[in-house]
């Protein structure tokens, strides 16, 4: 029965090694590089979604859409609306 269990173990073992191997090895090869560019691509482009050239970086919860599905600060989105700069 220990047999059996340590067995077990060994092996479940040996996938996480081998698993771990292929996700190093990917990394470093153009296909992980071109993932990992990516990955940061969304990432500054969502950034930048979120930033407002004239009030700064805004919260996505406090966006605005409009109905084309842009996002609109919510100073600016006032400010539209009521006519007036604050």
């Amino acid at each position: 029965m220990n047999v059996i269990i340590l067995e077990s173990v060994l092996f479940v073992a040996l996938l996480a090694v081998v698993g771990t191997l292929f996700v190093t090895a990917l990394g470093i090869t153009p296909l992980g590089r071109r993932l990992r560019q990516t990955a940061n691509r969304k990432r500054i482009d969502k950034q930048a979604d979120l930033t407002c050239p004239i009030h700064g970086v805004q919260q996505e919860s406090d966006l605005v859409r409009l109905p084309n599905g842009e996002p609109l600060c919510p100073h600016c989105y006032k400010e539209a609306v009521h006519g007036h700069i604050t």
